[in-house]
């Protein structure tokens, strides 16, 4: 089983720094999910206490990452067989971002021959056991059309009082709701920051100017884009959103999943993005939705 098909990775690396120190200003149920993936981050996965898994996954755990099955047994396989496979990957983990019992974990995954992949595992806690996952890869490519990697960044500022995460919330949906119509790029103009738009995406130069000339090129050629928002998952300065964009103009297409994540300034714009995108196969090892969540919002 390689690096690529395999969600949760194993580490040899020192974990960087946890977020457990900043959790004073979030509700109970929230501080309690962070906890939780962040301790089976370190415990399981960095000091490999394949023991204590059981800590932290539930009995009952649903499986939407389409390279395992369900249930618990096959994730132990699965991070058992990765140290087998590659016992010299490393994790570093770059931001946490949580809302209530969902909780998704930014990280890059460093493989012995030096490759990198970056994930976003969401995770939802129930009863103080994570029971449910969903994720997204993407392999760091070896050129980019900015000088930022796909990782590195501010984690979540859950102590900025001017934010209002509900209107953040609404303004990432906005500008991603945008590729659906290209004609119309007011989102990208409203929402994002003329001044400081930091670009993550190895595809896209930073600044927002880049990302509406992107939109007008797609405008242009008659692209036909459907998004369709599977969750999202707002704290602090920091919107979360994974979605599923279909090209309408391709027959039977399978979609892209997508996972961004935003960054905002005290004035509400977006002055900051990262993302994955994986392209959907149609095959899994469970029979899941890729997309589907137990409550949409």
């Amino acid at each position: 089983m390689s690096i690529k098909s395999v969600a949760i990775g194993m580490a040899v690396c020192l974990f960087t720094a946890p977020s457990f120190a900043n959790l004073s200003t979030i509700d109970a149920q929230t501080n309690q999910s962070i906890k939780l993936a962040e301790g089976f981050y370190e415990d399981v996965l960095v000091y490999r206490n394949l023991n204590n898994f059981g800590k932290y996954v539930g009995d009952t755990y649903i499986q939407h990452a389409t390279a395992y099955g369900d249930g618990p047994a096959e994730l132990i396989k699965a991070v058992a067989g990765e140290l087998t496979a590659d016992p010299g990957v490393k994790v570093d983990i770059y931001r946490t971002i949580a809302e209530g019992p969902y909780v998704a974990i930014h990280s890059v995954w460093t493989t012995s021959d030096g490759a990198e992949y970056v994930y976003v595992d969401i995770w939802r806690e129930e009863n103080g056991m994570l029971v449910e996952h969903w994720d997204h890869y993407q392999q760091v490519p070896e050129k980019s059309e900015n000088k930022n990697t796909m990782y590195q960044g501010p984690d979540a500022n859950i102590y900025d009082a001017t934010q209002d995460i509900e209107r953040n919330r609404g303004r990432a949906i906005a500008v991603l709701k945008s590729f659906e119509n290209p004609a119309d790029t007011s989102a990208l103009k409203k929402y994002i920051s003329s001044e400081t738009y930091i670009q993550h995406n190895p595809e896209v130069p930073n600044g927002r100017k880049a990302l509406v000339g992107y939109l007008d090129y797609l405008n242009s050629n008659g692209t036909k884009l459907k998004t369709e928002i599977a969750k999202t998952i707002a704290m602090g300065d920091m919107v979360l959103v994974h979605s599923k964009q279909t090209d309408l103009s391709k027959k039977d297409d399978l979609g892209v999943g997508y996972i961004d994540i935003f960054r905002f300034n005290n004035e509400g714009k977006i002055v900051e993005h990262w993302d994955i995108a994986e392209t959907q196969t149609g095959e899994s090892a469970n029979e899941n939705d890729v997309f589907g969540y137990p409550s949409q919002r």
